[in-house]
């Protein structure tokens, strides 16, 4: 019965064969040839941070309406001419002034005039700051590894079996 294994190339042959020919060439190889890459995965976490809004609020100011009443001290001036009994008759704006008559002539005078003014009354800050909180989230994660199965009739070498011969 003839091996299958004859008829593949000798490299591959020498993965899968387990002849004494084939060991031989193994000692023989000077150096490993490349048949192909094996890719073995694993899944990492991937962390996307969604912004929400949580609340919002508006700011508006109110004018209340008060009405107060403020005392305010007025001052009023006043001449007072008086004619004395026994003195030369006085005359004022062409009007004889009797003995004993007494006339008051306004010279100054306050008014109030109120007005309104805007003053700062109180001051409101409004800011913003930013917390930072930092949780942990678990999470199971697969990865994939090399499992060799062996069939048929499979040496190992080691050791100085794999060292090159001159």
């Amino acid at each position: 019965m003839t091996d299958p294994r004859d008829d593949l190339p000798e490299s591959e042959r020498l993965l899968t064969g387990t002849s004494a020919a084939s060991q031989t060439a193994v000692s023989a190889l000077s150096e490993t040839v490349p048949q192909g890459v094996i890719e073995l995965r694993a899944e990492r976490l991937v962390v996307d941070k969604v912004r929400e809004v949580a609340g919002a609020l508006t700011f508006s100011r109110e004018v209340r309406h008060e009405t107060v009443q403020v005392p305010v001290d007025l001052i009023t001036e006043v001449l007072v001419i008086e004619h004395v009994n026994g003195a030369q008759a006085v005359l004022l704006d062409g009007q004889p002034l009797a003995p004993g008559e007494r006339r008051e002539v306004l010279i100054y005078r306050e008014e109030a005039e109120v007005a309104k003014r805007v003053v700062v009354s109180e001051e409101v800050r409004i800011g913003k700051r930013t917390l930072s909180e930092t949780r942990v989230f678990d999470a199971t994660l697969a990865h994939e590894e090399l499992v060799v199965h062996e069939t048929g009739d499979v040496q190992r070498l080691q050791g100085p079996e794999l060292q090159r011969e001159p």
